[in-house]
């Protein structure tokens, strides 16, 4: 085998694996622009992009947005919002377990009757 087939051997192979990274590179690259674009589309969709704040109450309708992330949201109007939905859920809890004692004909608990 002649010297110079080893020089065209090289060259080939570093012509390839150039043309293999930019293949790799225009895939991701094509990834990259269509997850960008996914991704407008999502704070389109949770209009996070609009001049109105999140969770701004409207004129028109006097009912807040449809999505207020809690983000945006300060540390007390969260910790509010938690403690409502906590006292909520016991109550639920607690009316469902009176709900089915009674249904049982079993004996109430006393911490479960709010007017005792």
């Amino acid at each position: 085998m002649p010297w110079w087939s080893w020089i065209v051997i090289w060259v080939a192979l570093l012509a390839l694996t150039a043309l293999f990274f930019l293949f790799l590179g225009f895939r991701v690259f094509r990834g990259a622009v269509s997850t960008l674009g996914e991704f407008e589309a999502a704070t389109d969709r949770l209009q996070l992009n609009s001049g109105q704040t999140p969770g701004s109450v409207d004129e028109g309708t006097g009912s807040a947005g449809s999505f207020a992330p809690a983000v945006f949201s300060t540390r007390d109007e969260v910790k509010a919002a938690n403690a409502l939905q906590r006292t909520e859920r016991i109550a639920r809890r607690r009316s469902a377990r009176v709900r089915l004692r009674s249904e049982r004909r079993q004996p109430q608990l006393l911490r479960d009757m709010p007017h005792l």
